[in-house]
């Protein structure tokens, strides 16, 4: 037997112990490039190549979608703002309504120094 008959045996051997052991042949790999008729390489390139400008494609539309917004937002923080200065105002008033109140005849005035001074903390200034 030469050796080539022996390679072959031992071959069709390890193929029914596989076979036997439920062990099934790989499928064969997908090489798209060679179906394309181009290199692995170009292959690959061309693939991230295109990725790319897809990429960039959706990053163009999205900011396309941003700027078609921008009209509208400036009328919009307009009438924000000027709801703030409202606000703002009219917390002023308030503020200076119960500032009024705190200073006029001492009636609303409850802080601890007039508490103090005035004996309604249990005895005079400092203490029990």
């Amino acid at each position: 037997m030469t050796a080539t008959e022996r390679r072959e045996k031992a071959r069709l051997r390890s193929e029914r112990w596989r076979r036997a052991h439920g062990i099934m042949p790989r499928k064969p790999a997908q090489r798209p490039w060679l179906a394309e008729g181009f290199s692995r390489s170009t292959w690959y390139r061309r693939r991230k190549q295109a990725r790319e400008r897809k990429a960039l494609t959706v990053v163009a539309t999205a900011r396309g979608a941003v700027f078609d917004r921008l009209p509208w937002q400036p009328a919009r923080l307009r009438r924000e703002l000027e709801t703030a200065a409202r606000f703002a105002d009219e917390g002023a008033a308030i503020i200076t309504e119960l500032a009024g109140y705190s200073g006029s005849s001492g009636r609303y005035h409850t802080s601890r120094q007039s508490r103090a001074c005035t004996g309604h903390n249990g005895g005079g200034i400092g203490g029990a």
